[in-house]
């Protein structure tokens, strides 16, 4: 299939003729403002390529289960079950503003080291390209790159966009 591929917000300046080269988009989202950023971008290309989305959100539990190494294990399970629904609230809200946008988009809440779970997800439905936030929430910070984001160009087998 030929399509024309235009610009979006300047991001892809002299637009030609080409074929569709994504047909599905995994979009790593934290509620960060680069995280968001990163969504709406996703979005566009979708909307520009055709493809669908699944927007993928991490709690990264040995983090949460750390920062609270005196508390007991009943605490810890209330902890982790509340960022969970801080992560399905920080998903739902996000993409309903895209709900009128025409891109298919799944949502997925996930626990686990955030770069290891978001390259599976990306194995598992099959996504020909991750989009994500230059950095996150976490503080974490490299000199450019976050390092969940450092890690998954690291180490994904498929195209990823980083959004700043």
């Amino acid at each position: 299939m030929v399509r024309t591929i235009r610009a979006i917000g300047g991001y892809f300046a002299g637009a030609h003729e080409t074929t569709l080269m994504f047909n599905h988009i995994l979009v790593a989202l934290d509620g960060s403002d680069c995280s968001h950023k990163a969504l709406n971008m996703a979005v566009q290309l979708a909307k520009e390529q055709g493809a669908r989305c699944t927007v993928c959100t991490v709690v990264d539990i040995v983090s949460a289960a750390t920062s609270m190494t005196f508390a007991t294990g009943d605490i810890v399970n209330e902890w982790i079950a509340t960022l969970n629904e801080d992560a399905r609230q920080i998903e739902s809200e996000a993409v309903a503003k895209y709900a009128d946008s025409g891109v298919a988009m799944d949502t997925q809440v996930l626990e686990g080291y955030p770069s290891s779970a978001l390259l599976n997800v990306a194995k598992d439905t099959t996504a020909d390209l991750i989009v994500m936030g230059s950095h996150g929430r976490t503080g974490l910070k490299r000199l450019w790159l976050g390092s969940v984001a450092e890690s998954v160009v690291r180490e994904a087998t498929i195209p990823v966009l980083i959004v700043r």
